[in-house]
């Protein structure tokens, strides 16, 4: 078997589709909003799960994969660099 050439190895991370935070609820109220009154009494409820949603705050983010950087030193081993 003979050795291949790579200059560099990556791996690309798959992208889910993130909403945005509290996107959801927003939704809601403005659809809310648009078929009733906006001062209308049947739209308090969702007013009232967005302004939690917006309370809640941003969530923490997962701990970043490191194969990257793993790929990256292996590489110079194995290049012999």
């Amino acid at each position: 078997m003979t050795a291949v050439n790579i200059p560099k190895l990556r791996v690309r991370t798959r992208k889910a589709q993130n909403l945005p935070q509290c996107a959801v609820e927003m939704s809601s109220l403005a659809t809310c909003w648009a078929s009733v009154s906006v001062d209308d009494k049947k739209c308090a409820e969702m007013a009232k799960a967005l302004t939690e949603c917006m309370q809640k705050g941003k969530p923490r983010g997962a701990k970043r994969s490191n194969v990257n950087y793993h790929l990256a030193r292996l590489g110079k081993q194995v290049l012999g660099k």
